[in-house]
């Protein structure tokens, strides 16, 4: 595959390859389509948030909420003794 760049595109490219943190122009334009990539995989589909949203609020409802401290104390202690409570 062939691709035309702008000059802005050019420029941002030159800038990357003097920083020396890339060899070849290849390498700055990979490293950009995995970073696009990987904050494309971070997105919720249509609707997910709001579901998340709607399921948090629903436990905290039915359950209350936990105080911080509280949660860190508990945490520690199941790292601390990982199988007390276990059945």
């Amino acid at each position: 595959m062939k691709l035309t760049l702008n000059e802005e595109a050019e420029r941002i490219i030159e800038e990357q390859l003097k920083s020396r943190r890339f060899s070849d122009a290849e390498g700055v334009v990979l490293a950009a389509l995995k970073s696009l990539s990987a904050r494309s995989a971070d997105e919720f589909a249509p609707g997910e948030l709001d579901q998340l949203l709607a399921d948090g609020e629903q436990n905290i409802s039915q359950e209350g909420t936990l105080d911080g401290e509280e949660a860190f104390r508990n945490r520690r202690a199941s790292r601390n003794h990982p199988h007390s409570g276990a059945a």
